[in-house]
């Protein structure tokens, strides 16, 4: 019998599955090809019989000195190398470098927030001392660290690494997380984390300068948090000091919210003013855990207004999830925060994506800037918008992360549309469904129209760590991403659409899906290829241009799809008897590769104009969508 090589293996599945029909091997990244020849991936698009991750337990006790804007901890790791590889190094994330002198960053910092970075006190590893190299592998490039193992960790193995260190709380140019006045504090990315080590690139050696964002392992988190006195603290995961810490009333008004649909204060301005909310006078320490999370992150603040209320998130289980908003006295819009953190999680569990909320709480913490937010799990650190829709729709935005980065664990680092292109789609059906007089993919399309076609556009499927230029990583990330998702939906069907985006939720939650795995997944469920989709939206310069080439004496208009992007047809024609009417197409006319496509009007009729196109669908060049017969 022959022997059946990688590649021969590689042409029988683009013949078998229709996910891979139309691609070729020069598509596939060799790592891919590699992942899918060592059976950690499969052609499918499921996790292969060999699929693996690694995993850590993190046991951290932190003490918050906001006095003088630092944080100081010690922290226990134990990392198990699930992996068929043996290690013998462990790549090390200190994210607070980026502020160190010399540091590389996508931008200027203010001179006053440039820190001494992340001050190691002490390193070991299975109890033997180890020296962070300074050099090149140090802070020549920003936030990764390179720690050599006094023994290689084998596979099946675990080590154990202990680590003490301080650093300072960033108040000015602070990123993604920091001090905003007033004893306003919110801590992401704030502890030694040992990177990803997974089936496709080995360590994750990718640093932050900034721009790109973050890729995690699942893990395990038991953490301590000290805090000055009258602070509060809200984290990932459950809190397990709660009769420790809060007062009778308080921890009354969270049992009531625990099964109540109705938004309601745990903690108002009168409770902090009379004293009802803390039990110590001192320092607090809190005590939190959570588990099968990629991230843990906290706000803490004093005398911070907490409205909330629960979820009922699975119909099946009874399953309620808490949901919160914080925010201090004096705010424009986050006052309201918390409905619309309700509305947000009761849409994304039976709307879209139509998947139970995954996690046990979700807290929207308000800042105090104007725009923006940053998701972590079950925390996100928003501003304070100045009208309620901006502010429901960052609310939504944020919280729709904890699907896509979170429970689907993406790599926001190589592929940021897997997550920003999912959240943006998703917050325009939030933003329909609440503000149908909103015109959210208008602006979208706007933006895109800007920048389609441009020499700076790249593909969605160049990695987002190369970007340079922030308006097209965004443009990447977040525009043609989300126009991408929605003209998807348009050409398979509501249905097809929503049971391809729930198989893909099934497969990958708590794993790490690449492109190729949300590829074929949709494909296998649509049964068929959607290459012809897929190709131009995410690995060509296709860019958005239709225009019409003429209108025949049949009363036939033919529309030409010049840039190359399958997109909704849509034309509008107006009669000389004054009538009009709107014809329109899915981006399934495109399907056979076609660059034109005929639409017959009514023959009875005489044409005076024909229109081509609408608000919500892009188009960079518009002197050819209009024609006078």
């Amino acid at each position: 019998m022959k022997k059946v090589t990688f590649f021969g293996i590689l042409l029988l599945s683009m013949l078998w599955f229709p996910a891979l029909k139309g691609q070729n091997k020069q598509m596939i990244p060799i790592e891919v090809q590699n992942a899918y020849k060592n059976g950690t991936r499969s052609f499918d698009g499921n996790p292969g019989p060999k699929y693996w991750e690694n995993h850590a337990r993190y046991r951290i006790q932190a003490k918050l000195l906001a006095a003088e804007s630092s944080l100081e901890g010690t922290e226990t790791v134990t990392y198990f190398n699930n992996s068929p590889d043996t290690l013998k190094m462990l790549t090390i994330r200190l994210y607070q470098d980026i502020f160190r002198k010399g540091a590389a960053r996508a931008w200027s910092i203010d001179p006053d927030a440039v820190t001494q970075g992340v001050q190691i006190k002490y390193l070991k590893i299975n109890g033997k001392e180890v020296k962070l190299p300074a050099g090149r592998y140090g802070y020549f490039f920003a936030t990764n660290r390179y720690a050599k193992l006094p023994t290689p960790l084998l596979p099946g193995d675990s080590l154990v690494l202990e680590a003490g260190w301080k650093f300072k709380i960033a108040q000015k140019s602070a990123n993604r997380m920091g001090n905003y006045g007033h004893g306003r504090f919110f801590i992401a990315y704030w502890y030694p984390q040992i990177a990803v080590y997974d089936d496709v690139s080995g360590w994750d050696k990718i640093e932050f300068n900034g721009i790109t964002e973050f890729y995690n392992d699942f893990n395990d988190y038991d953490i301590k948090i000290t805090t000055p006195p009258h602070y509060a603290v809200w984290a990932t995961g459950h809190l397990e000091n709660a009769a420790d810490i809060y007062k009778k009333n308080i921890r009354k008004r969270l049992k009531e919210v625990a099964v109540s649909d109705k938004v309601m204060p745990v903690i108002t301005q009168d409770d902090w003013n009379n004293n009802k909310v803390l039990k110590n006078k001192g320092e607090n320490t809190w005590h939190f855990s959570a588990s099968n999370v990629t991230d843990f992150s906290f706000a803490a603040t004093p005398k911070y207004n907490w409205d909330a209320s629960s979820v009922l998130v699975d119909s099946a289980t009874g399953r309620r999830v808490r949901v919160d908003a914080i925010y201090p006295e004096g705010f424009k819009t986050f006052n309201k925060a918390a409905l619309y953190a309700h509305k947000s999680v009761e849409f994304m569990s039976y709307q879209w994506p139509g998947y139970p909320y995954p996690y046990e709480h979700m807290t929207s913490f308000s800042n105090g800037t104007p725009n923006g937010g940053m998701e972590t799990p079950m925390m996100a650190n928003d501003g304070d918008p100045k009208d309620t829709i901006s502010t429901a729709n960052l609310v939504f935005h944020e919280i729709s992360h904890s699907y896509f980065p979170f429970f689907m664990g993406t790599n926001e680092k190589k592929y940021a549309w897997m997550d920003e292109g999912w959240a943006a789609y998703l917050t325009g059906q939030f933003s329909a469904y609440l503000f149908p007089e909103y015109p959210y993919y208008q602006r979208y399309v706007k933006r895109f129209n800007t920048s389609s076609g441009r020499e700076m556009e790249q593909p969605l499927m160049l990695p987002s760590n190369l970007f340079t230029d922030f308006n097209y990583y965004r443009v990447q990330a977040y525009t043609r991403s989300s126009l991408a998702y929605r003209f998807l939906r348009d050409a398979m069907g509501d249905v097809p659409f929503a049971k391809a985006l729930h198989e893909y939720i099934n497969r990958w939650h708590g794993k790490h899906p690449i492109p190729f795995d949300f590829f074929n997944t949709f494909s296998r469920s649509y049964g068929k290829s959607l290459m012809w989709f897929i190709k131009p939206w995410f690995f060509d310069r296709a860019y958005a241009d239709q225009g019409i080439k003429k209108i025949t004496n049949a009363n036939q208009v033919v529309v030409e799809n010049i840039g190359g992007l399958p997109m909704p047809v849509k034309v509008t024609c107006f009669y000389t008897d004054g009538s009009k009417k709107v014809f329109s197409k899915s981006p399934v006319v495109w399907q056979s590769g076609n660059r034109a496509v005929v639409i017959q009007t009514d023959t009875s009729k005489v044409i005076k104009k024909i229109v081509l196109g609408a608000s919500d669908i892009p188009d960079v060049d518009l002197s050819n969508n209009s024609l006078v017969k």
